[in-house]
């Protein structure tokens, strides 16, 4: 005599969505990963007067949607990481873009 055992599983997308992403366990990994972004960040980063370098850090708030950030809190930042289009008499690019965090996520295993 054959039996059939059948099991339906449905998720919960909702609380996978909306809730999940607030859980204490997955924002202290979240923590976790956005820390080595930052140390990725600064070893990486290019260094003319240290500012730059120094003014990366993790947001202690998040979003939310527990989103975390990492940011570069200089005026300039922006120009260093996606550089500018000034160019040289040679038409060489004077100020290329670096794209160090970008960088930083992806050697910490984010994803952008």
């Amino acid at each position: 005599m054959a039996t059939q055992v059948s099991v339906d599983v449905e998720p919960d997308y909702e609380a996978i969505e909306f809730e999940l992403p607030l859980d204490d366990g997955v924002q202290a990994d979240m923590r976790q990963r956005m820390d080595a972004v930052v140390t990725v960040a600064k070893a990486t980063a290019p260094v003319l007067t240290g500012a730059y370098q120094k003014s990366i850090h993790r947001l202690e708030e998040v979003d939310g949607d527990g989103t975390n950030h990492v940011d570069a809190a200089v005026d300039y930042a922006y120009y260093v990481e996606h550089g500018t289009t000034q160019r040289d008499r040679n038409g060489r690019a004077i100020h290329r873009p670096h794209y160090t965090l970008g960088h930083a996520l992806d050697a910490a295993g984010g994803d952008h």
